[in-house]
């Protein structure tokens, strides 16, 4: 049985997948016409992979596993849907912050933006109902501008949803759902049950601004996979290192996956090494994705900022820069400028050859001769040498009156001190000494900056991957069906009597998630994170405990002290592939070749050139040298060594200079 992992980049969709044994990888271009034809084309280079037709091998595959930018794109570009706000009247302008939203405007137009008569008081207590006649009228003017999803988010829901539970009826009993002109309504108690109204509200404009196109993309992507051959759920990967059916995700719990569970991956891989303190540095097409992992294990933010709104829904915490091989370089006036634009893959760097004129860092690179043209992508993209230095000389080094190569080293180094400084930025954040953490340089163009971005931050190993360009792929398989719950408690008294018919609740809603899943209800285990302000504890069980028996085992823990929130995790274990050690013995590798790089400002010099494939565990190579692989490139720069571990890890150390 097989199973296969793919994620949907800006630039790339990657493919994982193994037999349990073997590992294959896959990359191909993402289609932004439509990501499911390259979402189905990296499954086909998979099953290819493995010298099997297509149909066979997602017979043969236990499980897929999705996970994608593609909510995180729709942000960025601002394609989302126009939607129409409903809030508490009175807040229309700062979203129940104490200033001005960063909503709005950037999510939803402050035109869009209502506010009704209603209120739920501070004890809960319905105060005001809502009118029907003010809503309806309101719903009617936001059709009438274009809203295509109406968000409902009203002070205090949280406490007591009564009102917002009154709105949707109001609408749906309007425009059934069987209407033509039925528009959807989404509630923000329903995305997340936090007592922030603010972060509440984000969250819900979010989820609505993306809903429509991930729910259109995922279960399309489902649907070619059955019509293949495939029998089972799609899985989609969820940012807080869990994943869902289509069916039971919610839009809001993509964003970011990718990237996030790439830093899963890493903690899994630091418990292989042995390594505590790691940060991940993944350097795909479009964005330079960071995350720290201490002691082998990964922090999830309780409420993170996405495109400067903060969220009530937990994410693994993690740091993105705009900075990829598409990153497009420019001048303003004399002054190189890196990003944030990127060529993405349509039509890509210019030596892409499919149109792209403006120079980028993959262009640099390959001028440079840190990428062979005729073997990128295995051999079977081949790249456009006069286009990337027709860009260069167009757009920078005439101007700067500069050689082509030096103008594309400028680029280089411009990449590989933006991506240092935010590495040491997030290093010190976390309290740590960059000489005690190991850099796993990840992402189709990490490798080829990874010993230069470790030097620069200070940094003394670096550790990459045979699967490293696939690694937030790798990352999603890791992964393992997960649902979570969220309860905020209203004032002491309430939180502690209200706990058994939450508790009841959840375990109920979690038994019902789990059968959806196609899980056996009673087998699934619970994990309950009781949060009494000053300290959390936890408690763990199956799901065929009875409700009254984690209450019993919770106040055992918690005393008379009140509760603020409950959290809780259903889980339920997936298929994991784990790498075995092989025999080995220290040997010098050989090179197949000898190519001019430029390492420096001084020009090129001869460097050698090995193949990955060939290099078994114990071999070891000093710098400065390039290693090719039919995925990535890895530059091996002057004074590291590189030494293949027992399990064919690339461990690169920066050496100590003797005299």
């Amino acid at each position: 049985m097989y199973s296969l992992d793919i994620d949907i980049g800006g630039t790339f969709t990657d493919g994982f997948f193994t037999d349990g044994n073997v590992v294959e990888t896959a990359k191909v271009l993402t289609t932004p016409h439509d990501v499911t034809e390259g979402f189905l084309d990296c499954v086909k280079l998979g099953s290819q992979r493995f010298d099997l037709a297509l149909d066979e091998f997602l017979r043969r595959t236990s499980v897929a596993r999705l996970s994608t930018t593609i909510g995180t794109n729709l942000l960025v570009q601002r394609k989302g849907a126009r939607i129409g706000l409903l809030v508490t009247a009175g807040n229309e302008s700062t979203l129940y912050s104490s200033g001005p939203a960063k909503a709005l405007g950037q999510i939803v137009a402050s035109d869009m933006v209502l506010g009704i008569a209603e209120s739920v008081d501070d004890s809960g207590k319905v105060a005001v109902s809502p009118n029907e006649n003010e809503v309806l009228t309101y719903i009617r003017g936001l059709i009438q501008k274009g809203a295509e999803i109406i968000v409902v988010s009203l002070r205090n829901a949280w406490r007591n949803p009564a009102n917002e539970l009154a709105v949707r009826t109001m609408v749906r009993n309007r425009y059934p759902i069987h209407y033509l002109r039925s528009v959807p309504v989404q509630l923000g108690i329903e995305v997340v049950h936090d007592r922030d109204d603010h972060a509440r509200t984000n969250s819900v404009l979010l989820n609505g601004y993306i809903h429509a196109e991930m729910a259109r993309v995922l279960f399309r992507a489902e649907d070619k996979l059955r019509a293949a051959g495939y029998a089972r759920p799609l899985l989609v990967v969820h940012s807080s290192g869990g994943n869902a059916r289509v069916a039971k995700t919610v839009a809001l719990n993509t964003l970011h996956s990718g990237p996030a569970v790439a830093v899963k991956g890493a903690a899994e891989l630091s418990r292989w090494l042995g390594l505590n303190h790691i940060v991940s540095a993944d350097m795909g097409g479009t964005s330079f994705d960071i995350g720290i992992v201490l002691n082998q294990n990964v922090s999830l933010d309780p409420v993170p900022q996405i495109e400067h709104m903060r969220i009530a829904t937990p994410i693994i915490q993690l740091a993105s820069v705009a900075l990829g091989g598409g990153s497009i370089a420019r001048l303003d006036g004399k002054r190189l400028e890196l990003g944030p634009e990127s060529a993405g893959s349509a039509p890509g760097p210019a030596c892409y050859g499919k149109g792209g004129t403006e120079p980028t860092v993959t262009d640099a690179n390959l001028l440079l001769g840190y990428i062979d043209p005729n073997n990128f992508l295995g051999g079977r993209m081949k790249l456009d040498l006069e286009s990337a230095s027709r860009a260069v000389q167009r757009r920078l080094s005439r101007k700067l009156e500069l050689s082509v190569e030096q103008a594309a080293l400028r680029i280089r180094k411009m990449a590989d001190e933006g991506m240092a400084r935010a590495v040491a930025a997030y290093i010190k954040e976390a309290g740590q000494n960059p000489t005690d953490v190991t850099l796993f340089s990840v992402g189709g163009a990490g490798p080829l900056h990874a010993c230069n971005i470790a030097e620069l931050a200070g940094l003394k190993q670096v550790v990459t991957f045979p699967f490293g360009s696939v690694f937030s792929a790798f990352g999603g398989g890791t992964t393992d069906v997960q649902h979570l719950y969220r309860h905020t408690f209203g004032d002491a008294a309430a939180g502690v009597a209200d706990l058994e018919r939450i508790v009841a609740g959840i375990v109920q809603q979690a038994r019902r998630d789990m059968q959806g899943e196609g899980f056996s209800a009673d087998d699934i285990p619970l994990a309950f994170e009781i949060d009494l302000g000053r300290r959390t504890e936890h408690v763990e069980g199956k799901s065929s405990l009875d409700s009254a028996e984690f209450v019993a085992r919770m106040r055992a823990k918690i005393a008379d002290t009140s509760v603020d929130a409950l959290r809780a995790s259903a889980t339920s274990i997936t298929p994991h592939w784990r790498q075995h050690a092989q025999p080995h013995e220290a040997h010098a590798a050989a090179s197949r070749g000898v190519r001019d790089v430029w390492w420096d400002s001084t020009g090129a010099i001869p460097t050698k050139i090995y193949d990955r494939d060939t290099l078994t565990p114990g071999a070891w190579i000093e710098g400065p040298a390039i290693v090719e692989a039919p995925d990535t490139t890895y530059a091996l720069c002057r004074g590291w060594r590189l030494v293949v571990n027992e399990i064919a890890f690339f461990i690169m150390t920066k050496q100590l200079r003797t005299t």
